[in-house]
């Protein structure tokens, strides 16, 4: 049955036709599918929250017998979130016990345990919730940004669109192998849910070329001649076919096939040297690209690496020209964060007022 725009809003299903140019019946499917979709996706991340929740509390409690001893404690400098919480349960006529207080925080309470302000507090007690890993807290606040933006675009009833489910549900998984190899294991049983529901998908993204704002990145790939690109691991970057480099003002004129993706991958010395007695190729280039990186200030203990064609492979796609930035001056930059387009719309751009598009067609990000 075809929805009618007064159910959802005309500005809410905008979107949608958008994405299925205009045709109602397809963007009706396609707003079904996502929420179907979204409603897969948020049972992992249920999970997750409850895991995350749980490794937290029992790590705080571990590292001393009296929290208000660590270093930075939540329960001192988040006071005022704990107090509103009691005060909700006293409203509805319940006794505030910490299993209730622990309930009642909102996931952005535990997501905050991870950034600058608590440095201390993560050294001292809550790296190790993840004693599988070995990212920094910097690297673990990205994984829970991305996921918390994620989690609360699908809890608003938001669109996905713009946002590769399947990407975020392996963050997901990652996160979890990190704290518990067992929960791993069940939440990849339940991840098959998310991968079968992307899958049907009733129209495909058009935008099939991901560009990525790294001078640095693009200096490795073109002239350190490693054909890859290494991004932050946990930083949200959709599955596409091709990945560009936006560097000197302009995109560049290489476009190159993603080969491979590897969302976390250990950045050390001793993972080189595994790696490169390994019987795999791909594992041999990808030492040859931590050693190289590592060189030139990539030292991140984790990161994100996708392997592409080379500059003269076949599957590389040769534009005839960089694409110019016109735009100068402060908040002009083209991209800050990864920017998706058509291959065909970067092949007909003249210069990157030409790649401009509606908000709604822009990527979200966290």
């Amino acid at each position: 049955m075809q929805i009618k725009e007064s159910w959802v809003s005309p500005e809410r299903f905008a979107e949608y036709k958008a994405a299925t140019g205009g045709d109602i019946t397809m963007a009706s499917k396609l707003y079904e599918w996502n929420a179907a979709a979204s409603a897969s996706l948020f049972e992992l991340i249920h999970h997750f929250e409850v895991l995350l929740r749980n490794k937290i509390i029992s790590q705080l409690n571990h590292s001393t017998p009296s929290q208000s001893l660590l270093p930075g404690t939540p329960w001192t400098q988040e006071a005022d979130s704990i107090q509103e919480v009691a005060a909700r349960i006293k409203k509805r006529g319940k006794v505030p016990t910490p299993g209730r207080i622990y309930s009642g925080l909102t996931f952005g309470f535990w997501q905050s345990l991870f950034e600058n302000k608590y440095e201390e507090l993560w050294r001292h007690s809550l790296q190790y919730v993840f004693p599988n890993s070995k990212a920094d807290r910097s690297t673990i606040a990205e994984y829970l940004a991305s996921i918390g933006y994620v989690r609360n675009r699908i809890a608003h009833h938001g669109s996905t669109l713009e946002i590769d489910l399947q990407v975020e549900a392996q963050k997901i998984i990652r996160l979890v192998g990190w704290m518990d190899k067992d929960a791993e294991t069940w939440m990849k049983s339940i991840q098959q849910k998310v991968i079968s529901a992307t899958n049907e998908r009733p129209v495909t993204p058009l935008r099939n070329v991901a560009i990525i704002p790294d001078p640095k990145a693009w200096d490795l790939y073109i002239n350190r001649k490693q054909n890859a690109c290494i991004v932050k691991a946990g930083r949200s970057i959709r599955n596409v076919d091709y990945l560009a480099f936006y560097a000197n003002h302009s995109i560049q004129a290489i476009i190159t096939k993603i080969e491979h993706r590897f969302d976390a991958i250990d950045w050390n010395g001793a993972n080189a040297k595994k790696l490169n007695k390994s019987s795999s190729s791909i594992d041999k280039d990808i030492a040859k690209i931590i050693q190289a990186s590592k060189a030139n200030g990539w030292n991140d203990p984790v990161y994100q690496v996708f392997l592409l064609s080379s500059p003269k492979d076949e599957n590389t796609i040769t534009l005839p020209a960089p694409i110019p930035h016109p735009k100068r001056g402060r908040g002009s930059a083209f991209a800050k964060q990864p920017r998706y387009h058509t291959l065909a719309s970067l092949q007909s751009a003249r210069d990157t007022t030409d790649l401009e598009s509606p908000p709604h067609n822009r990527r979200a990000t966290p």
